[in-house]
């Protein structure tokens, strides 16, 4: 017997309840992700040149995951139309990387194919 999901419209609030567990789940691997950046910064060999791009790609991943997490948190947090989800869903599903994990993909991957089936 295959484990099927139950579609069911956004409006039945159903819709609502997956979206902000998706946004959870976003949150939680971002937060995994910036602790992971931090400690790569926290453990990078000083001086420390202006011009080290390795190190100013890892400063301006650690930005953007801290905005990105910022915006998902607000999510969760807050009761907000479903469209704010879907839309910030989309764009985490469509950004850039923020780093090289094989997890990041799968998790992109779960939620465009979620996403796709709403």
């Amino acid at each position: 017997m295959r484990n099927e999901t139950i579609r069911r419209p956004l409006d039945d609030g159903t819709g609502l309840t997956l979206l902000k567990a998706m946004c959870v789940e976003i949150t939680q691997y971002l937060d995994r992700a910036q602790k992971v950046i931090s400690d790569e910064i926290g453990s990078y060999p000083t001086p420390i040149p202006r011009c080290d791009a390795q190190f100013n790609h890892l400063y301006e991943q650690r930005t953007r995951v801290s905005e990105t997490l910022i915006r998902m948190a607000a999510l969760v947090d807050g009761n907000l139309p479903r469209t704010d989800y879907l839309d910030s869903i989309t764009a985490f599903v469509d950004s850039a990387p923020f780093t090289d994990d094989a997890g990041e993909r799968n998790l992109k991957s779960r939620l465009k194919a979620a996403l796709a089936n709403l």
